[in-house]
């Protein structure tokens, strides 16, 4: 009877020491996902710069493409235009493979600007400069999305004097998503 009530006051122990050195460990922290890995600040910005867009029909994802805006992640490189890299997957590209990613006409990325000449109306934007990276690229490497299965774009709009950059992710039959990216001063 003696051991028993022994097993039982260790056990208390046990348990009070476990959840004071889980509360010491864990009580205290004031950290972020990024202070777990060793990332560079220009990743961290591609991250905290990239918005995701999905094209639906029903519950089934038809299309989907991550944008970083490349003007906050190095505005010293990217300034003389709205630069975005975007990695974008369809599911019909395995279809045809010759209109595979953005050159399948029946999906577009376009900016919405407003119109100098009328404050209130707004006017979508076609890319001036579309560009499929290779996958050795630099700035594929450099970027927060990496799959076998997507394509992958760097794109330049002309420059949008608005506060922030809205691009437009659309398709005839699944409807459009929009991507808002505020500028940083």
């Amino acid at each position: 009877m003696h051991t028993l009530n022994i097993g039982i006051y260790m056990n208390k122990i046990l348990k009070r020491s476990l959840l004071c050195a889980t509360l010491l460990f864990t009580g205290c922290s004031h950290s972020t996902a990024f202070d777990f890995f060793s990332v560079d600040s220009y990743y961290e910005k591609a991250v905290s710069n990239m918005k995701k867009a999905s094209l639906m029909n029903a519950l089934e994802t038809k299309a989907l493409l991550h944008a970083v805006y490349l003007n906050n992640v190095d505005p010293k490189t990217y300034n003389d235009g709205e630069y975005f890299f975007v990695s974008i997957y369809i599911i019909e590209d395995a279809f045809d493979p010759k209109k595979h990613g953005l050159k399948n006409l029946d999906y577009r990325l376009q900016m919405l600007s407003s119109d100098v000449n009328q404050k209130s109306k707004k006017v979508y934007i076609s890319p001036e400069e579309l560009t499929e990276l290779e996958e050795d690229h630099v700035l594929r490497r450099t970027m927060p999305i990496q799959t076998n299965w997507s394509h992958y774009y760097l794109i330049k709009f002309p420059i949008n004097n608005d506060s922030q950059v809205k691009l437009s992710f659309e398709n005839d039959r699944y409807g459009k998503v929009p991507l808002v990216f505020p500028k940083e001063i």
